[in-house]
């Protein structure tokens, strides 16, 4: 077991010990943006992150540094957000893994907890196989979260929402004292009486004529908190329940993308 898991923790030296072929480094991705009246715009980050605690200790598992900041374009209205723009973290990312590259990290796992940031992980991720045969892969903290919790009894609300039971759940796990209780209700995304478009969330998923395509809006006649569920039933309790899951599955993906 590796006496030091994150590599900002490391001497250079460590670091250059610590790299093997098989070595994967977990680039943990959130960002700032409105996430519900009763949630940190830090949901995303403190969620890769306290994510990453959780898989400190793995045979051949360096844990990267942050990258706080993401792709969050859409939500700027709200104050707080601060979104790089795509070519911005394109090139952030790329200059990120290239350095890794140089001193010999072949596989590279983006720990990612914000779905804005997905276009420009692929877009690097593509350039980095491509141009330097590296092993490149993403896991997605709330799509895991919804998939693993799907079909259990574990989340009232049935599915994963923005400011919902699972997000609420994992800040009260992982940063209670930045929750604000008192906001805990929920709410809907707006809809569009005079239009046949049902609106889901935030990114443009409409349904229309028996399937779910894109209608971009803007934010704010999307939703008037950022709570798109109901967060009512969230607990420290589920939310450890739900990060055990997610960890274990990650160690699983983690010690099987190392053999590839």
């Amino acid at each position: 077991m590796a006496s030091k898991s994150y590599l900002m923790d490391m001497t250079w030296q460590e670091f250059a010990a610590a790299v093997t072929p098989q070595t994967v480094v977990v680039v943990p991705l959130g960002s700032a943006e409105l996430e519900g009246t009763h949630l940190p715009v830090g949901v995303d980050t403190i969620a890769a992150e306290g994510l990453a605690a959780r898989l400190t200790g793995l045979e051949g598992v360096v844990i990267g540094p942050t990258v706080p900041i993401g792709y969050s374009k859409w939500f700027l209205p709200y104050p707080g957000t601060i979104s790089l723009e795509q070519e911005t973290l394109i090139r952030l990312l790329e200059d990120y893994a290239r350095s890794l590259e140089r001193h010999g990290v072949e596989r590279l796992v983006f720990l990612n907890s914000h779905k804005g940031n997905n276009a420009a992980v692929g877009t690097v991720a593509h350039t980095l196989v491509d141009e330097l045969g590296m092993k490149v892969g993403m896991l997605n903290l709330w799509q895991l979260a919804g998939q693993l919790t799907a079909g259990t009894d574990l989340v009232a609300e049935g599915a994963f929402r923005h400011g919902g039971e699972i997000m609420t759940s994992l800040m009260l796990a992982l940063r209670p004292e930045a929750v604000v209780t008192g906001e805990i209700r929920p709410d809907t995304v707006k809809q569009d009486q005079a239009s046949a478009f049902t609106f889901r969330n935030s990114l443009g998923d409409a349904e229309f004529d028996g399937t779910v395509q894109t209608v971009f809006r803007d934010i704010r006649d999307v939703t008037d908190t950022g709570i798109m569920g109901d967060p009512s039933a969230g607990s420290a309790e589920l939310g450890e329940a739900i990060l055990d899951l997610v960890a274990g599955y990650a160690k699983r993906y983690l010690a099987e993308f190392s053999k590839l």
